[in-house]
């Protein structure tokens, strides 16, 4: 790229993010798609872009992660909340989420947090305990991760995402089912997840109540297979596929 076309493109991105990257940043917390994102912004800024901002901002707020969950986990993090003041001005301010806060806004055990990231801090490594999920043991899978999402928090609850596959193969037949690719789905779960960009093989997305319920549906329909990681209670639990 020569260097005015770099130039403007680092303008144009720079003014997008001034103009609307706060409401997108709220918007994409509050659980909006990519396309309801798009259509709720009053400033014009193109999808690709604002794509850009919501995926930077899931790595940054660890909903999404690159690589395996790991002790790093349990390092704060900065993030922004949305402040409204007496004139009804919003504006975006940037805090520091320790373990203890967010242990506060997922109910798992503070002495296990605790205990789990004194260890994290000595080894920078997580020993996992490791098992396979089987039906007729463990019961119904979306009870199950509910279950250790509850005991471990969604802070520290992940699964593994292979959906640039599934993506490129959602208009393909899939004997076993029935259902083509995301079709099991419905418009909100499916415009979700073809909102991220997913870049890489394997993503790690956050087991909050959204992946809970597409995991399922995509277990049940024969096209999810994976692993459910749960950092606090150092649990690795591998998903065979149907």
């Amino acid at each position: 790229m020569d260097e005015p076309s770099y130039f403007q493109s680092a303008l144009s991105s720079f003014v997008t993010d001034a103009a609307c990257g706060g409401a997108i940043r709220h918007l994409t917390d509050i659980g909006y798609t990519l396309e309801q994102i798009v259509d709720r912004l009053d400033y014009p800024a193109p999808r690709a872009k604002v794509q850009r901002i919501m995926m930077e901002y899931l790595y940054e707020s660890r909903v999404l992660l690159r690589e395996e969950p790991s002790a790093e986990l349990f390092a704060p993090q900065e993030t922004f909340v949305q402040e409204q003041d007496a004139f009804g001005r919003r504006s975006m301010r940037k805090i520091v989420i320790d373990s203890n806060s967010q242990n506060g806004m997922t109910g798992a055990s503070d002495l296990k947090i605790r205990l789990q990231e004194d260890k994290a801090a000595q080894t920078q490594v997580i020993l996992w305990k490791e098992s396979v999920y089987e039906p007729r043991r463990d019961g119904k899978l979306t009870e199950l991760l509910h279950r250790k999402c509850g005991q471990d928090g969604e802070t520290y609850s992940y699964l593994s995402c292979s959906f640039g596959k599934l993506l490129g193969d959602q208009y393909s037949q899939t004997e076993k089912s029935g259902n083509n690719g995301l079709r099991c789905l419905n418009n909100r779960q499916r415009d979700y997840i073809q909102g991220i960009r997913w870049d890489q093989p394997v993503l790690y997305h956050r087991l909050n109540q959204r992946m809970l319920e597409i995991i399922g549906k995509l277990y049940e329909a024969g096209v999810y297979g994976g692993t459910a990681f749960f950092a606090a209670s150092r649990e690795k639990i591998a998903i065979p596929q149907k």
